[in-house]
């Protein structure tokens, strides 16, 4: 039998004020791949947690490359395929192709948007490993819990755990993936 792989540790704290000390704790130790848990919002948090967003890039880029599809394809039908010359105008009259510019930059970033987010997110995951921890039901009820999760670059077993008990909370399990 092959001995399971760690999802991380993670560690229940008392209130949302504990919470927050514990993570700034942990950003400044070096940990970078970590979540936390809350019953409701906590925005202080997220300037701990928050890192750069692949997503936020490739939404981006396929709102410019929608954009960029969107101009050229009216150009080439307008001077390319069917060149009209209407009223003296030029063949490249890129005013009228605002709107269509437009919708195709949004059209291509919300598109983006949900598979980025499909993918990245893993959906459609019906389960989580953080689920076999009993007490982690209470996280949307009154629970406030600190993961650091396994693949960061400073997780060591033994010294996580170490660490996030060092930061007083309530209790500490290691999460394995399966």
């Amino acid at each position: 039998m092959t001995e399971p792989k760690p999802y991380g540790i993670l560690a229940e704290f008392v209130g949302p004020t504990q919470l927050l000390a514990a993570t700034k704790t942990a950003r400044e130790a070096g940990y970078r791949r970590m979540e936390a848990y809350s019953p409701y919002p906590i925005k202080e948090l997220d300037q701990f947690i928050s890192g750069w967003d692949l997503l936020s890039t490739i939404v981006f880029a396929s709102g410019v490359a929608g954009a960029f599809i969107g101009f050229y394809l009216q150009y080439f039908i307008a001077a390319d395929l069917y060149p009209l010359d209407v009223s003296g105008k030029p063949l490249n009259s890129w005013q009228s192709y605002v709107v269509i510019t437009f919708e195709m930059a949004v059209l291509f970033a919300v598109i983006a948007t949900v598979l980025g987010t499909l993918f990245f997110e893993g959906f459609p995951a019906l389960y989580h490993p953080l689920f076999r921890v009993s007490a982690f039901r209470r996280a949307s009820s009154d629970g406030f819990f600190l993961c650091i999760e396994a693949c960061d670059g400073k997780y060591h077993t033994i010294d996580t755990t170490h660490f996030l008990q060092s930061l007083d909370p309530l209790q500490v399990w290691q999460v394995d993936r399966e």
